[in-house]
């Protein structure tokens, strides 16, 4: 990923080009032409800093939003254009197709990519197309009914988690499964988050145990 927006998806045997993607930061048909310009110049909206991927996705923080690519159908699933109100500095993968973020606004968020299907009739609107440069809608009518049904599973981006504790930038975390999360804040304060609903069924079960070994 590179800080004018590129993407490359490269073979790791052979090191050619797989899949390419500079769609991500294109302005929506609503703006204005003037609008489209200047947001397009700005290097903070279109600049990839992190991303993450697992075997079907990747990732990305562009600018101040989240977006999904997928690797079989070689573009953008789901994104959240604002997913933050300031840069996105780090992300990761969580289990069950989950994702959290960070930001210079301090806050750090976890999402969730959750798939919505579409009846197979439904028109697909065409602006979300021409959004993301999916093709023009002429090119779409004559497109095969397979691409059609392909087409008929949208995805989405839903935030279900905000962690508040930072009042600045969060520069990175770390992600420990079994422990929970670990936060750095720009001015060296470092917080360790733990999943509550989890760690309170963690002491009921020790509390059973310990009554069970009394008794």
């Amino acid at each position: 990923g590179s800080h004018i927006g590129e993407l490359i998806i490269w073979d790791a045997l052979d090191w050619t080009v797989q899949a390419y993607e500079r769609n991500f930061w294109d302005p929506s048909p609503q703006l204005d032409t003037q609008q489209e310009i200047k947001l397009c110049q700005k290097s903070n909206d279109i600049s990839i800093h992190h991303f993450t991927c697992d075997e079907e996705n990747v990732f990305a923080a562009v600018g101040r939003g989240l977006y999904v690519y997928n690797l079989q159908m070689k573009r953008v699933i789901a994104c959240q254009k604002t997913a933050h109100d300031s840069n996105v500095l780090h992300i990761a993968k969580l289990p069950n197709r989950q994702l959290i973020s960070c930001s210079e606004d301090g806050s750090v968020r976890i999402w969730e990519l959750r798939e919505k299907q579409q009846l197979a009739a439904e028109p697909v609107p065409t602006g979300f197309f021409n959004m993301w440069g999916f093709g023009r809608v002429n090119k779409q009518a004559h497109q095969p009914v397979k691409k059609q049904q392909e087409n008929a599973t949208s995805y989405s981006l839903e935030l279900i988690g905000d962690l508040i504790g930072h009042s600045s930038s969060v520069e990175v975390f770390l992600y420990f499964e079994d422990h929970g999360l670990v936060t750095c804040f720009a001015d060296h304060l470092i917080i360790l988050w733990k999943n509550g609903e989890r760690e309170s069924r963690l002491r009921s079960l020790r509390l059973f145990q310990k009554l069970e070994e009394k008794w």
